[in-house]
Formats: structure tokens, sequence, C-alpha cells
């Protein structure tokens, strides 16, 4: 069996290094890295736990059945295999290890050129943890500073490659996020955020990559980590370029929902006995195998590839592999959804104890906020100061459509009544919010989205729009009030209103915002513009609360005796980008402003028409 001996390298060579959490008592794995003159020299040589664990053993027994060991979580720390066969079998500073090597060359670019794989006695190996090894490549005078150098150096390199080919891969060690090898964003550890993780990470996806390719070419019947992702997935440079965008703007919340959202959309990698593909790293092909500690999976292909180099028979059928894969990633889809509901029992736990606490709630996040108070809604828990922060976001138009769904459809007891009433407010301050709750609402509860029965009278630009809204709940179709506007929008948003208060128990803020529709026939004209239709004033706040105009504004001044004062109001707004103006005079500044309204809305209603005739 090869050996690697500290002395029987050149003086240029340096041991190879175990890179782990401090205390660590599973090393699956060495990484040496050797400069070349046109690239580098990586091996990796992985502990041979297959040769001290028997197929069907007790111990293969329990590793199968635990699948891969847990560090923390649900499942506290367990290890796969027991502890003594760990001891056994894991590499060690200052003894003699059984290992697969992997050798790989790798060309100045990151391309690996060729992939030799055998058995190998590792002698001198050192053990480092992550901060060891970054302190190591910072200190010129550390007997390994070189030797890591070229280590993070590679690390750089292949991480270049690997972007350039399209992986979704990123780290930003300063903020502590970091890509899996699936392309999730994760959160990482205190004592990972350095240069070594990043160099541990990049140097065993190469190997393991060099594997698969190896495996393939001599037709190995062994399990592959395939990935696939969701048909509602973005296109790949889509997610790369998200993932730079969040790193660059490094906000907290921006990283996390991303995270979420690419776990939405990234199936979970699962074994198989065939290369299907690993589409977060972009490869055709990818294997575990350098973790046979702690993965089921890689000892299985350690199996695999020991039986091919010893000249055995192949260990395992297709059908067991096959077996196998579906064991392991039932076991692994089990996991997850423990995992999630403990999390999620947890972290309720938790917002439910902040919503009965009477603490000061104005210095939380959104984030923060919304799930204490989702928390206190669904399960009607509200102290006067978590009521009264609702309150004052709602006032502030900081809550969202589902939060305040959660107040006005779900809270339903005493302690939140002004708070409920406060988001009403807040909705009709805002009317075009409604629609958007009851949407929230609908979805929520697998409801039928809400409906709505429009009607219009009268020609335009005098045109009265009429809506009510309804919607089915435990088969009861409630209905709001009809409202009506001059436009088909407004009238919408406040019979949404309507709607939203019946189904709180609220009382109505909704109203009609438009007058009856003028009559066809004449009539004689009387000296009060507003005698034909609703007045212009009003017609004029409408359209700039449902955005017809904007920067709406009236400047008055008065001229000569106070007892024969004569004042003229400019009216101004902009319409689609165009400032227009009604002016007119009259012997009180009430008069004098109802014309200028008068004239002006009748030059807005006058674009309109062009607009419409033009289309």
């Amino acid at each position: 069996m090869p050996d690697h001996d500290q002395s029987s390298f050149a003086l240029t060579a340096a041991p190879p290094v175990m890179i782990d959490r401090r205390g660590s008592m599973d090393r699956d794995d060495a990484i040496a890295v050797r400069r070349l003159d046109d690239g580098w020299d990586l091996t990796v040589y992985v502990a041979d736990v297959a040769s001290g664990v028997a197929r069907n053993s007790t111990a293969d027994q329990e590793a199968f059945q635990r699948r891969e060991s847990a560090y923390g979580g649900r499942r506290g720390t367990a290890k796969m295999l027991p502890r003594p066969v760990e001891e056994r079998l894991t590499l060690a500073q200052g003894r003699p290890c059984a290992a697969m090597r992997v050798r790989v060359n790798v060309a100045a670019d990151g391309t690996a050129r060729e992939c030799e794989v055998d058995r190998a006695r590792l002698r001198g190996a050192v053990a480092m943890d992550h901060q060891a090894v970054a302190d190591a490549i910072a200190d010129s005078a550390h007997p390994l500073h070189g030797a890591l150098r070229e280590a993070a150096a590679l690390s750089e390199v292949l991480l270049a490659r690997r972007r350039d080919q399209g992986a979704l891969a990123l780290y930003d060690l300063l903020s502590g996020w970091a890509t899996d090898e699936d392309g999730g964003l994760v959160r990482l550890a205190a004592s990972e955020r350095n240069v070594a993780y990043k160099v541990v990470q990049e140097c065993m996806i190469a190997a393991n990559t060099a594997l698969a390719a190896w495996a393939a070419q001599r037709d190995l019947p062994l399990l592959f980590r395939n990935h696939s992702v969701a048909k509602v997935a973005p296109p790949r440079q889509v997610l790369l370029d998200d993932l730079d965008l969040a790193l660059a703007d490094g906000s907290p919340a921006r990283l996390e929902a991303l995270a979420q959202r690419t776990l939405m959309v990234m199936k979970a990698a699962e074994y198989a006995p065939f290369m299907g593909g690993h589409w977060g790293l972009n490869l055709p092909g990818y294997v575990h195998a350098t973790s046979p500690l702690r993965r089921y999976a890689d000892l299985v292909v350690q199996r695999v590839v020991f039986h091919h180099l010893d000249g055995a028979d192949d260990p395992y059928t297709q059908d067991e592999l096959a077996s196998i894969a579906v064991a392991l990633n039932d076991g692994a889809r089990a996991d997850r959804e423990a995992q999630k509901d403990y999390f999620k029992a947890a972290a309720h736990a938790r917002d439910r104890r902040a919503a009965a606490t009477d603490a000061d709630f104005s210095r939380l996040d959104s984030r923060g906020f919304h799930a204490i108070l989702k928390r206190g809604c669904k399960e009607n828990i509200a102290t006067a100061s978590l009521a009264d922060e609702a309150a004052r976001r709602a006032a502030a138009q900081q809550l969202t459509a589902l939060e305040l769904q959660l107040l006005l459809l779900v809270a339903g007891s005493e302690s939140w009544k002004d708070a409920r009433a406060a988001c009403l407010e807040a909705v009709a301050a805002a009317p075009e919010t409604a629609a958007s709750v009851l949407s929230v609402h609908a979805q929520v509860n697998g409801l039928s989205l809400a409906e709505f029965a429009d009607g219009n009278q009268g020609q335009s630009p005098h045109t009265v729009f009429s809506s009510s809204a309804s919607l089915v709940v435990d088969g009861t179709q409630v209905s709001g009030a009809t409202r009506t506007a001059s436009t088909k929008k407004a009238a919408r948003h406040q019979a949404a209103l309507s709607l939203l208060a019946r189904l709180a128990e609220l009382p109505d803020p909704s109203q009609d915002l438009a007058a009856p529709a003028p009559q066809t026939t004449p009539k004689k004209a009387t000296a009060s513009p507003s005698s034909q239709g609703p007045s212009p004033l009003m017609t004029l706040n409408e359209y700039a609360q449902v955005r017809v105009i904007s920067g709406l504004k009236f400047d008055i001044t008065g001229q000569g005796p106070s007892h024969m004062s004569t004042f003229t109001c400019h009216a101004h707004a902009h319409h689609e980008g165009e400032q227009l103006t009604g002016t007119a005079s009259a012997p009180s500044k009430a008069a004098a402003k109802t014309r200028a309204a008068d004239l002006l809305l009748k030059a807005i209603d006058a674009r309109r028409q062009q607009t419409h005739d033009a289309a």
C-alpha cells in the first residue's frame, strides 16, 4: 500500500492537513496541495471505513439506520457509527491510518486534467481547526504557511472555475453566508467564517467531482448524488445575479428572503444508482465519497471503489443500490420534515412567550414583529404593549396585507379591539389595500377570491361607476354595501373596504364617492358649477385619491377693500406628466376655489377624453 510519509517528500512538500472543528473525533479527510509549474497537485485522503465495517455487521446495520451523523438540532449530537468503531477508523494525528487516496491534477485555470484513485497509508498528518489554518496562512513564519497558502490559492481558482461553469457558488465569510453544494444559502458557524472553510469546501467538491468521472469511465455501479430544481425555478443566471446582489447588499432580510426562495425552487438532492446530473453544481455527475465516517452513502461508494481496486466483484447489485438509495432519500426527507416541525414548534413557543410579555416591541424589525404578532393573533394573546404597537404600525401604514388580515379577520379577543379598529381605519385611508387583505384571506383559508358586481351610469366623462364585493365563507355568501365613484377602480376599492368591515364585524367606513349620474336631458343652467353633478372639489379629491392626478393644490389671492374684495384662485394638478391649471375670480374665497376647481376638472376631463378617443 502506498505511503504518504512526510520524510519521503521533497523539501517543497508538506504534510496533509486535517481541517475540522476543534475537538473533532471523526476526521474523515486530509488535504495536501502541491504547486506545479502549470497548476496544482491536489490529494485528498479519505478514512478507510469500508475495510473496518463489514457489510451487514452490527455496526453497518446501525450506520444504515442512522444514515448520517447529526450535530445539533432535533437529534442533538448522534454519530453514525458506534464510538469504538469511529475511534478505530478515524484519521488521527500521530499514527498511520489506512485511507483511500484521490489525487487530482488541476490546471492553472482550475480544470481537472486527470484523476488517480488508490489505497494509501497516511502518515504525518496534522490536525488543525479553521482558525488555526487561517492564522497559518496569514503568518509567513508558520511551518505550513506555504502549503496552506497554495491550498487557499487553489480554492480560489476552483471556485472561479465553478462559477464560470454556471455553479451556484458564493462565499461571504465576513457576513457568515455561503452556498452549500446544492446552491442554497446557508449561515456559517462563527468558527467557520474564514478562508479555511472555503479551502475544505472547494477541495472536497473537486475530489467528489473527479471521483464521479473516474467511476463513470470504469462503469462502476455506485450511488450518485443527483440534484434538480422545480419548474418554477428562475433561469440559472437570474439566481446567480440574485446571489451576487444579495451578498453585495448585505441586508440580513434580503439574504434570508433569498435563502427561503432557493429552498422553495430547488429540490433536495437525492441518491440514485445512476448519473442524473447535479443542477446546483452544474455537473453531469457527482458523488459523495469524502465522509464515510459521517454519511452512509460515502461508505457504500468506498466499498465499490475498493472492490474495483482489488479486482473483486461488485459488492452491490443494481437493485441493492436502488433499495439503499430509496431508504436514504426517504430517511432524509423524514428528517427534514421532523427538523422543520421541531424548529417551528420552538419558534412558536418563543413567540408565544413574547406575545404574552408586556415589553417594548417598537424596536423589533418587521420580521421579528410579524412572528410575534402572528402567534398573538392566532392564539388571541395580546398584552397592552403588543396591541398598542400593532395600532401604531397600522396608523403608520407599516403593516403588510397578511398582518392586517391577521388582526382584522383572525384576532378576536377584547384585548385586540383598539388595534383592530386602528387597522380598519388605516385601510380606509388607503382603500386599495382592502382588496389585498381579502385576497390574502381567501388564499390562507383556501377560499375562492372575492367577486365584484360592477355597473355604471351616465356618459363619459361624467360616468358614475358602482361596485359591490362578496366572498363565500363556510358555504355562505357575505356581501358588502354597493359603493359608487367616478372610476371603476375607486368604486371597487370602497366595495372591498365595505366587505372587509362586514367580515371583521366592525363599523363600515366605506363611502360613496360620487353623486348619481347627471340626467341626459338638458337642464337650465344655474350659477353653481356643481349643480349638474358632484362637487368639482370632491371629484378632484377623488381623482387624487385614485391617482388620476397628482400634486393638487389651490393658490388664492385677494384684492380690493374688505367690503368689495375680489378673490382669485389658481387650481393646479399634474395629469399624465402635464400640469393643468384652472383660474377663476369671485367675491368670496369659497366661490373662487369652486369655480377654479370646476375649470381644472374640465381641463382634466378634456385630456382624459382625448386620450380615450385616441385609444
